[in-house]
């Protein structure tokens, strides 16, 4: 399992490495790899006028030395884990560069911290942060300290029962994060939908609200069995709540400190893990994120 880990700050770069140590990826290669952002992309125009002098390059030159030296003491670090590395240092955009290195390396997860904002600022608002959401090649983790760190090895898996969250799941195993000791399988309805097969459904003389969370049992207990079969401990949940409400409410009662979403999703949930929700998930919440991208 390779994955390219973004560096900034050593403390950072630990906590990301010691959470991907907690979840247990098997045969993990990770390429640690800083990003030099260019003067003129991170202090705006007023500094543009330098970008062609001997001070630019002069200061170019000393962010180099830092970055080797900080990439070198991270590779320190792998080795006395037995972690197989490949220190990367790349010029550019950090988004981009990150993605590109996971295209280049043939990476199956890329790594960050939420801690890292000096650097990764630009990622985790707005449009950029959207970009790694939709375009990012490969799954990618989102770790964030505030997280109990013992909570990281209970998650929510959100399902929405689609051909597609069927092959997150499948990659999701492949990926052997042998490290979760426990998973939930979740799948949310909206309230809306109890009123709207109300009247087919009461024909049946049947509690509305309990047909449609048995049914959603059912589905998820598929789920749960292929997990099990995998070697993971899993529970199946079902929540009559709007996705963000139901994410939340499942992460407290699970005491699980990771969400676990596909890169998209359709049918009941649909949208479940598109747009809004993924980049509410990753930007305003206080848990770790693993988007899986089959």
């Amino acid at each position: 399992m390779r994955a390219v880990l973004g560096v900034h700050r050593l403390p950072s770069a630990h906590e990301a490495l010691q959470a991907l140590l907690q979840l247990g990826f098997k045969d993990l290669e990770v390429r640690p790899t800083h990003v030099m952002e260019h003067v003129g992309s991170t202090l705006g125009k007023y500094l543009l006028t330098v970008t062609e002098t001997e001070y630019y390059a002069q200061y170019m030159k000393n962010e180099e030395a830092k970055a080797r030296e900080l990439l070198n003491s991270f590779e320190k670090e792998l080795q006395q884990h037995g972690i197989t590395s490949e220190a990367r240092l790349r010029e550019g955009h950090v988004v981009n560069e990150l993605m590109a290195e996971a295209r280049e390396s043939q990476a199956d997860l890329v790594v960050v911290s939420l801690k890292a904002q000096e650097t990764l600022g630009h990622f985790f608002f707005g449009s950029v942060g959207r970009k790694m959401i939709f375009q990012c090649p490969t799954s990618f983790f989102v770790y964030k300290p505030l997280s109990d760190p013992q909570t990281l090895k209970r998650a929510v898996f959100a399902t929405d029962h689609s051909p597609f969250a069927q092959k997150a799941l499948e990659r999701l195993i492949s990926m052997r994060p042998e490290g979760l000791e426990h998973i939930a399988v979740l799948t949310a309805y909206p309230h809306n939908l109890t009123s709207a097969l109300a009247p087919f459904v009461s024909q049946l003389g049947v509690d509305v609200s309990r047909w449609i969370e048995d049914k959603l049992h059912e589905e998820n207990e598929v789920v749960v069995q292929r997990l099990k079969q995998a070697g993971f401990h899993a529970v199946t949940e079902v929540r009559g709540e709007p996705i963000h409400e139901a994410i939340d409410s499942s992460l407290r009662h699970q005491e699980a400190g990771l969400i676990i979403l596909g890169a998209q999703g359709h049918g009941m949930l649909e949208g479940l893990s598109l747009g809004s929700v993924t980049a509410h998930q990753v930007l305003h919440t206080r848990h770790s994120v693993l988007v899986v991208r089959p």
